[in-house]
């Protein structure tokens, strides 16, 4: 039987539409069985936020609950798995064994917080490896709330984005204009009001999927030359030509 982890909230717990928790008498075999749909797995230099240029094993999920409609200038696949890029259905086990003698792994999407990754995290921290998360912020999963030694988690808030996930995030990263015409993106203002609360937060140009927009990137420049509270994530990795 093949086991996705998707609404669960935790080992023996699942999310009911009520918003009520259901206790769930699952086996820790039974757990480490669950697959991940994967859209694609690569290892390259993180590109943007506070880890710029540190190798990382990157696992880019299926699926984004946010979605294309509203970010339509989304630069990743996530819509379905990639066999020929490293996609397909793994286990916490084969992902660990995959991710090797990296220290750094970075659960990404689409929207990563979809699915139920507590066991993938746990997994992952035992083998002494920094988990990254990248998230819209929209979602605040309760086995995230309650992990006593969480990822490091990096928001890049999308409409909808939640205040709870806001605090916290260990970076904020702010699109500047967003990627989608729709209301609800976080502007520099929002970008400035965290920053004064003493949180960490980048400002990034809106680029094509492979490259730099250099008038996007001069205005990016701009915006945190005239507030320096604020820092710039160049997105060295379309510099890199690396994914």
């Amino acid at each position: 039987m093949l086991l996705l982890p998707t609404t669960t909230v935790g080992p023996t717990q699942t999310l009911e539409s009520d918003g009520l928790v259901q206790v769930q008498h699952l086996s820790k075999e039974v757990v480490h069985q669950m697959k991940y749909p994967i859209a694609e797995r690569f290892k390259a230099p993180q590109g943007e936020g506070l880890y710029t240029g540190v190798p990382m094993a990157f696992i880019r999920l299926v699926g984004c609950s946010v979605g294309q409609g509203v970010c339509t200038a989304c630069d990743t696949n996530f819509e379905k798995m990639y066999p020929e890029l490293g996609g397909g259905l793994y286990t916490t086990e084969e992902l660990l064994a995959w991710a090797g003698n990296y220290i750094h792994v970075c659960l990404t999407g689409g929207e990563p917080l979809d699915r139920n990754l507590l066991d993938l995290v746990n997994t992952l921290h035992g083998a002494n490896i920094q988990v990254h998360i990248e998230t819209s912020g929209t979602l605040s999963p309760l086995w995230l709330n309650h992990m006593p030694d969480r990822p490091w988690l990096c928001v890049s808030p999308k409409p909808g984005y939640l205040r709870d996930m806001i605090e916290m995030a260990d970076e904020i990263k702010v699109i500047l204009g967003g990627l989608g015409d729709g209301p609800g993106w976080p502007t520099v203002d929002n970008a400035l009001t965290w920053a004064a609360e003493g949180r960490l937060v980048y400002i990034q140009p809106r680029n094509s999927v492979l490259t730099i927009d250099k008038a996007a990137m001069d205005e990016a420049i701009t915006v945190v030359s005239k507030h320096p509270s604020l820092r710039l994530s160049a997105q060295l990795h379309k510099y890199l030509r690396t994914r």
